[in-house]
């Protein structure tokens, strides 16, 4: 029975097991994927001529058949649980990650609905297709995959990105005329090292190792920019505003990618082929939501629901990868999908 469960799941969705790949680790995507299908199915419902459901009740069924599958798969349970914040809930992940990309529109009510406006985004021969087709389609990690529509918007319209380069950023950021004297005690300050072969959160030091820079009191913050001219550090304040699970939290990575790249030390992303279909790429830092979120439509989170920095993909889906990483200053490695 759980064998026929399995194919049913995996045809339904169009989930093919790469070379060699674990019973675990297939089970795991089959899983993933299924509870982000049955979060977007949940808000199709209709009751009395409501359609769409409170945030709760697909809290409650999405746990519920969470604890279906970890029931029937033992050795999921732990792939579904964030070790770095156990209080975080994956059915509540998911559903933030389905209102944050516009999958899941709140009414008035406050009752998520689908939004089924027939939009998508074409990338190589396929279409992310935001909403639930009632024809064939395809799962990648969250994300669903079905034929083009007439309603197609780009890349960066989607990420809501500007048209600036890494480095054409880098020069927004680090314009002279924003720059002044501050009376700072330096000695207080700790500096964001762009040379540094460290993941970004550990590349800061006491003394500054860069003319352009980010400086900080605490973790916590104030945070400036810096630069150092004839000798003197000028400074431009930057706020940093709250993190969270919004779309556009963890911003300021951007700017920190940009800065490595400026001094010839991009952060870098690996990607290594794994057969015919599939690819795993694997980011040496944690990405802006914006990208980790179009991540999460188009790859699966290797071996835990929370991994921010590993990703199974299938191969056609590289090049659009690709181009949105290097976009925000990350080299890549690999990724010879022609190979």
């Amino acid at each position: 029975m759980i064998e026929d469960l399995l194919k049913a799941m995996s045809s339904d969705m169009n989930i093919r097991r790469f070379n060699g790949e674990t019973e675990d680790s297939f089970v795991y995507r089959l899983c993933y994927s299924a509870l982000g299908q049955w979060c977007l199915r949940t808000a199709q419902n209709s009751s009395n001529g409501v359609v769409g459901t409170t945030k709760h009740n697909q809290t409650i069924v999405l746990n519920d058949l969470l604890s279906r599958f970890s029931g029937l798969f033992p050795f999921i349970f732990d792939k579904f649980i964030d070790t770095n914040n156990q209080q975080i809930n994956f059915p509540v992940h998911i559903r933030r990650v389905y209102e944050e990309t516009g999958y899941l529109l709140k009414d008035d009510d406050n009752r998520n609905h689908i939004v089924n406006y027939g939009r998508s985004i074409s990338i190589g021969n396929k279409s992310l297709f935001f909403g639930v087709p009632n024809l064939d389609y395809a799962v990648n990690g969250l994300g669903v995959f079905a034929n083009p529509t007439s309603y197609k918007v780009s890349t960066k319209e989607f990420l809501i990105r500007d048209d600036l380069t890494y480095d054409e950023f880098f020069q927004t950021r680090f314009d002279l005329i924003d720059f002044y004297d501050r009376d700072i005690n330096t000695d207080e300050l700790e500096f964001f090292n762009p040379k540094s072969n460290n993941v970004p959160s550990r590349s800061w030091a006491n003394r500054l190792q860069a003319d352009c820079t980010i400086a900080r009191k605490s973790e916590a913050g104030p945070f400036y920019r810096v630069m150092k001219m004839s000798d003197k550090l000028q400074f431009a304040d930057e706020p940093i505003e709250p993190q969270g699970d919004s779309f556009t939290s963890y911003e300021y990575r951007r700017l920190y990618f940009a800065l490595k790249a400026h001094y010839k030390n991009p952060l870098k992303a690996t990607i290594t082929k794994v057969d015919k279909e599939y690819s795993k790429v694997r980011v040496e830092g944690r990405l802006p939501n914006r990208e980790y979120y179009y991540m999460l439509l188009l790859s699966w989170p290797i071996n835990n629901a929370f991994n921010k920095t590993n990703f199974l993909i299938q191969n056609d889906l590289l090049l659009e990868i690709i181009t949105v990483l290097e976009n925000i200053g990350i080299e890549i490695k690999g990724g010879h999908i022609d190979e």
